[in-house]
């Protein structure tokens, strides 16, 4: 399943324009990647939810399904959190009778081992299986803890003492669920606070697997800028331009991505901008996001912000 039916507040306001995993990055709507990986995967059946401008998200996840995935778009007329929305795609996501369900988040760039998390989930037994990261900060930001063989004993500083030894994480947003995590996933509601919380609590065996892939949340718009950044510098020549694309005479480009149809006038300047399909640019920018309705400008904020 891939989760994608959230507001994205933080991102606005490129969000009033385009749910969040719609949004482009590198020229790719952003849910793109997570289904991507779900097909490298060897997966096949994928639900993803949609509430936040749901024709939108649709269209994007139309465009950019790889062929080999069967992919339902499922609509919530009011948001029912992780745990509920999961709940939701149950019959869909159960269909086929499969062992288990990996769950992403399709407003991230992260793209986790998943044949290895699913060999700690089997080892364990597990109900559950949160994908972890290193994060120095975990304990002070919400952190999952977990034992030597990699069982989750204490989540989010509950319960206060454990005799093990523990390391502490931050969760990804990818889970790996057991046919049996379905029967106890609320019809609403945080999965984390609600689901995980109650197996920890009652002894059930819930495994933590750390992933050391980079991994990027795009939830602000200098850090969305930033990624797009990091994927025109990957380039030969420093830009990602779309093919159908055109640059006006004396223009230059720097650090810049251009969606299809974008049109450049001549002797105008960009650096370090994106700029989104079918938008034309008229004046010199610099750090800014150029939407079909506003210019987001950066230029006084950290990228990494």
């Amino acid at each position: 399943m891939v989760l994608a039916a959230g507001l994205g507040t933080r991102l606005r306001p490129l969000t009033d324009e385009r749910p969040k995993p719609a949004v482009p990055v590198g020229n790719r709507p952003l849910v793109g990647y997570a289904l991507e990986q779900v097909a490298r995967s060897g997966g096949s059946v994928v639900a993803v939810n949609a509430h936040h401008l749901a024709d939108v998200l649709e269209e994007a996840v139309t465009a950019c399904a790889p062929p080999a995935l069967r992919v339902s778009v499922l609509r919530e007329e009011t948001l029912l959190g992780t745990g509920g929305g999961i709940r939701n795609a149950a019959a869909t996501l159960l269909a086929e009778d499969p062992e288990l369900v990996v769950v992403l988040n399709a407003d991230i760039l992260f793209e986790p081992d998943l044949a290895r998390a699913i060999a700690t989930h089997r080892r364990l037994g597990a109900v559950a299986t949160m994908v972890l990261r290193s994060d120095p900060d975990a304990r002070r930001y919400g952190a999952v803890e977990i034992d030597d063989a990699g069982r989750v004993r204490r989540l989010l500083g509950v319960p206060e003492t454990v005799e093990a030894r523990l390391g502490a994480y931050m969760f990804t947003g990818v889970h790996v669920l057991s046919r049996a995590a379905f029967e106890d996933l609320p019809t609403e509601g945080c999965i984390v606070r609600a689901s995980y919380r109650r197996w920890i609590d009652t002894g059930a065996v819930v495994a933590g697997h750390v992933d050391e892939s980079p991994w990027r949340d795009l939830g602000t718009p200098a850090a969305y800028l930033a990624a797009n950044v990091a994927a025109a510098e990957a380039q030969p020549d420093g830009c990602l331009v779309h093919p159908d694309a055109r640059i006006g005479e004396g223009a230059s480009l720097r650090q810049t991505v251009l969606g299809a149809g974008c049109r450049v006038a001549p002797g105008v300047h960009l650096e370090r901008v994106v700029v989104w399909d079918g938008v034309t640019v008229t004046e010199s920018l610099a750090d800014a996001i150029v939407t079909p309705k506003t210019i987001v400008r950066l230029r006084d904020r950290a990228l990494g912000a």
